[in-house]
C-alpha cells in the first residue's frame, strides 16, 4: 500500500520506520533538518512542505496515489484537520490521527463520523499499560492485542516464590492463558514444558485479561499492591490515577507535580488522592513523601531526565516496584543499565499500534524484546500444510512455538490433539528460526526473515 505520514517527529519517524518495512511510504515535513534526517535514515520518500496545507495534501495524495494517510503532528487539532481534509480529497482514503489529549478523542467513521478512520493515542495506551503493570504485582511488561481480545505479559519470578524449582509441565496453568517463552538472562527458552523455573526467570504468557490475573495469582503474590505514588499529573499520570481510584479495593494514591495549575486540576478531579505540589526530582521531597514505602512508584513526567533520576532515587529508597517511561529513544540504553526493569518505551508503543492497525497480522502483530523475535499469525485454508493436521503430529522447527488458535471467535491453546481447521488463525511466536523450515511448516515466509 501507499502511505503518507505527516510530521517527522518522534511519532512520525517511528511510524515511518515501522511501515516502510512492508509498505511504500512518503513523509511530509516542513522542517528542513528533520526532512533531511528522515531522507538519510529511512527508506522513504520525503516531501519538504507544510502537511497542513490543503493544496499540498491534495497534490501529495494524487502524486503518491495514497491508500492511507497518518497525521502525527504535535497538535491534536491539526491531526484531525489533516484527516478531514484528506478524506475530502479522496473519500476512499483511510485516515489515521494520533491524539494526546483525551478531549480530542472523537468517534471514527466506523462509529458514524466522517473524516477519521482510526485514532492512535500513545498517552491513553501508555496509561492502560501502566495500570496493568502497577496492579499485577509480578508483571514487568504488558501488551494488548485488542483486535483479538488477548494480552501478552511477562512475569518476573523472585527467589522466594513457591513455583521456583518446579517444571512447567507440572504446574496448574490457568485455563485462559498459555506460556510463550521464558527469558533467562540473555537466553530465550521456547521448549518451556520441560523447563525448570529458576529465580529471576521472566515468563511470557499470552491469554485473556482474566487469565493474566489468574497466572499472577498462581505465581504467588508476596505483598499486594495497595499504595501508589505517581510523579507527574499530565495526561498519563491522571489517567492512571483515575483507573486506580475505580478499583474494587481500597488503594492509596499520591501524585507529586511541580506545575501548580496541574496540581489544582488533579486535586479537583481526584477527590480520594493526595496531591503534592513539589519538584519530583528533589530527593529530599521523595524521602519526605515516603516513596520508599510505596508498593509502586510510577514516574510519567514529560522529562526523561526527571523520570530517570527520580526512579533511581526511589530504588535507593527501597520502593518495591518502579515503573517509568521515556519519550526519546536515545534514552533506551541509559534506562536499561540503571536496573529499572518496568519501562514504557514510547516509540515501541507507537510501533506496535501502527503494526496492529496498519500491517496485516500475517506480516507482524507485535515487536518483542529482541530484534530476532517475531509474533505474527497465519490463516489456514484448504491448501495450507497445517490443514487437517494434529498439533502433536507437526514437525515444528527449532525456535517456533504455536501460542494460540482463533476459531469462530474462540481462543484455543494448542494441545497434542488439536486438529487445525480451515479459517483457523494461528498465533505464532518465533525466535532465531530458519526461514526455510518455517516456510515448509506454514507454506509461506515468516515476516522479517
Amino acid at each position: 500500500m501507499n502511505i503518507i505520514i505527516i510530521g517527522a517527529g518522534n511519532v512520525g519517524f517511528t511510524s515511518a520506520e515501522t511501515l516502510s518495512t512492508v509498505h511504500n511510504v512518503m513523509m511530509i515535513e516542513k522542517d528542513a533538518l528533520r526532512a533531511d534526517t528522515v531522507k538519510n535514515m529511512l527508506n522513504v520518500s520525503v516531501l519538504h512542505e507544510d502537511g497542513t496545507n490543503p493544496k499540498i495534501l491534495e497534490l501529495a495524495i494524487e502524486k503518491h496515489d495514497a491508500d492511507i494517510i497518518v497525521s502525527t503532528l504535535p497538535s491534536d487539532g491539526l491531526n484531525l484537520f489533516v484527516c478531514i481534509v484528506s478524506k475530502k480529497c479522496r473519500p476512499a482514503l483511510r485516515t489515521v490521527a494520533t491524539i494526546k489529549n483525551p478531549d480530542y478523542m472523537i468517534t471514527t467513521t466506523s462509529e458514524g463520523d466522517v473524516g477519521v478512520d482510526m485514532i492512535i493515542s500513545p498517552e491513553i495506551i501508555s496509561s492502560n499499560k501502566i495500570f496493568k503493570l502497577a496492579t499485577l504485582e509480578n508483571v514487568v511488561d504488558y501488551e494488548t492485542i485488542k483486535s483479538l481480545g488477548l494480552a501478552i505479559a511477562t512475569f518476573r519470578v523472585s527467589g522466594s516464590q513457591s513455583i521456583v524449582g518446579n517444571v512447567i509441565l507440572n504446574l496448574d496453568i490457568p485455563d485462559e492463558c498459555n506460556i510463550v517463552c521464558i527469558y533467562r538472562g540473555d537466553d530465550v527458552i521456547i521448549d518451556v514444558e520441560t523447563a525448570e523455573i529458576r529465580p529471576e526467570d521472566r515468563i511470557t504468557v499470552i491469554g485473556s485479561e482474566r487469565g493474566m490475573e489468574a497466572f499472577n495469582a498462581m505465581i504467588g503474590i508476596e505483598e499486594e499492591a495497595l499504595e501508589f505514588v505517581i510523579l507527574g499529573a499530565g495526561v498519563v499520570g491522571m489517567n492512571v490515577a483515575k483507573a486506580l481510584s475505580k478499583m474494587n479495593k481500597k488503594v492509596y494514591v499520591k501524585i507529586i507535580e511541580e506545575n501548580t495549575d496541574l496540581c489544582r486540576e488533579a486535586a479537583r478531579t481526584l477527590t480520594d488522592a493526595i496531591v503534592v505540589n513539589s519538584d519530583s526530582l528533589d530527593p529530599h521531597i521523595l524521602k519526605t513523601e515516603n516513596v520508599g514505602r510505596a508498593d509502586v512508584l510510577i514516574s510519567v513526567t514529560d522529562a526523561d531526565k526527571k523520570n530517570l533520576l527520580a526512579c533511581m532515587a526511589s530504588l535507593k529508597f527501597g520502593t518495591r516496584k518502579v515503573i517509568s517511561r521515556y519519550l526519546t529513544r536515545e534514552y533506551k540504553d541509559i534506562f536499561r543499565f540503571t536496573g529499572i526493569e518496568t519501562i514504557i518505551r514510547y516509540h515501541l508503543i507507537i510501533a506496535n499500534e501502527i503494526t496492529k492497525g496498519l500491517i496485516s497480522d500475517e506480516d507482524s502483530i507485535l515487536k518483542m524484546k529482541h530484534e530476532s523475535e517475531y509474533f505474527f499469525s497465519v490463516k489456514i485454508d484448504a491448501k495450507s500444510p497445517l490443514f487437517n493436521h494434529f498439533f502433536g503430529d507437526l514437525d515444528i522447527p527449532e525456535g517456533v512455538r504455536f501460542a494460540a488458535v482463533l476459531r469462530n471467535g474462540r481462543i484455543l491453546y494448542p494441545k497434542y490433539d488439536t486438529n487445525f481447521k480451515e479459517n483457523d488463525r494461528v498465533l505464532i511466536y518465533a525466535y532465531m528460526s530458519k526461514m526455510s523450515a518455517v516456510k515448509k511448516l506454514l507454506g509461506k515466509n515468516m515476516p522479517g526473515l
